[in-house]
């Protein structure tokens, strides 16, 4: 599906993006650096501001301050899915265009100038599930923690999860709860779980930083490595670092120098009045200790 590019929009030799995202941190912090450095080499002046999780007021008021101040063009990475129906209004009712990253709606086709440029997260969640079943020979207890619940990426993960836990009868769910993508909330949650004498086998994180934490939680506990698995999510370095030191069993790569690019890169063909593929889908990969990190070392 194309988005639809209205005749009478022209985009300025020196374009400028207004980018709103949350804070900058591990996998976001990447997603930052490879948008500020491919809209530099884009010669684009890109305004970086950031609101955490669940502000949807505020990053609403970030976009009309965007809008006021005539940017060229709108990055979002939103941080509450209740906002995005009023961002997206914004930015179609000033003809700005506007390109989700990250994480976004799901809806068949978006009028305007608008885009998605979006790591399938269902596919993360199972790849890394999958993994993590076969390494258990389908016999266990899985642990689940997932991100932020307002976080579409952290539902679909959790889904994906799910989604092949029910085709091994010899894997149950032990416990699940959220850590908003924080290590230290993790460490804490799980350190809770141990202590409660859970039977598990395994964890299954949204993302590298809570897995992270639940390797730090198993560890304070005393328990061998590798007698429960641990998965994450994004391959960040120290994702990679923990792989390496066997820490965690297995991370999915989300590609943040794709991603970046190609936000980067729509924004500006949707600014030139070009066409550009709506939903930009960017893929996962399986990262094991057996393969090569040289690669997703970014």
């Amino acid at each position: 599906m194309l988005a639809a590019v209205p005749a009478n929009s022209t985009a300025s030799q020196a374009a400028t993006i207004g980018v709103t995202m949350i804070p900058p941190v591990a996998f976001t912090q990447l997603l930052h650096d490879r948008i500020a450095e491919h809209a530099k080499s884009r010669g684009v002046d890109a305004h970086f501001v950031y609101a955490p999780e669940g502000a949807g007021e505020q990053q609403v008021a970030q976009v009309r301050a965007f809008i006021a101040a005539k940017v060229d063009a709108l990055l979002v990475m939103p941080v509450d899915a209740a906002a995005n129906a009023t961002i997206t209004r914004l930015a179609q009712e000033a003809d700005i265009p506007l390109v989700y990253f990250n994480n976004g709606p799901r809806e068949d086709w978006f009028a305007g100038r608008v885009a998605f440029v979006l790591p399938n997260d269902l596919v993360a969640g199972r790849l890394q599930m999958r993994k993590l079943a076969q390494m258990l020979n389908g016999t266990g207890g899985v642990a689940i923690l997932s991100g932020h619940p307002s976080h579409a990426g952290s539902v679909m993960r959790t889904q994906g999860v799910k989604e092949v836990l029910r085709e091994f009868p010899g894997l149950r769910i032990v416990v699940e709860g959220s850590a908003d993508w924080d290590r230290a909330k993790a460490r804490n949650l799980v350190a809770g779980w141990l202590t409660q004498g859970l039977p598990i086998t395994a964890i299954a994180a949204n993302n590298d930083e809570m897995a992270i934490g639940a390797a730090e939680a198993v560890e304070a506990a005393g328990i061998p490595a590798g007698r429960i698995l641990i998965g994450g999510v994004d391959a960040t370095a120290a994702g990679m670092e923990a792989m390496q030191q066997k820490r965690l069993a297995v991370t999915i790569h989300q590609d943040a120098a794709i991603q970046g690019r190609r936000a980067v890169d729509d924004a500006l063909a949707l600014a030139r009045n070009e066409s550009v593929t709506q939903y930009d889908w960017v893929p996962f990969e399986l990262v094991t200790e057996r393969m090569s990190t040289a690669h997703f070392a970014r």
